[in-house]
């Protein structure tokens, strides 16, 4: 069964620059206990918000971890898989 420690390990030696990990559902509540989960907020079109928008944008935010790689389950991998996403 893979980790939270072997996701990390997974990351930091992924060759390019992280944007998402999909991850089955076992690991993705892993993830979410560990306290580290932040949020990265995104505009319409799958945009970054960058804090100047106007009030009026609709902006979402999602569970991100380290420098903002969004973190989401994707319940078609086995309960402690994991894919990464440059």
């Amino acid at each position: 069964m893979a980790t939270v420690a072997e996701l990390g390990a997974a990351i930091a030696r992924h060759p390019n620059k992280v944007d998402a990990v999909f991850l089955g559902f076992d690991l993705w509540v892993a993830v979410l206990a560990t306290g580290k989960v932040g949020s990265k907020t995104f505009k319409t079109g799958g945009i970054p918000a960058t804090g100047d928008e106007p009030d009026s944008v609709l902006k979402i935010p999602l569970p991100a971890i380290g420098r903002g790689i969004v973190v989401t389950v994707d319940i078609t991998l086995p309960p402690d898989g994991y894919r990464i996403a440059p």
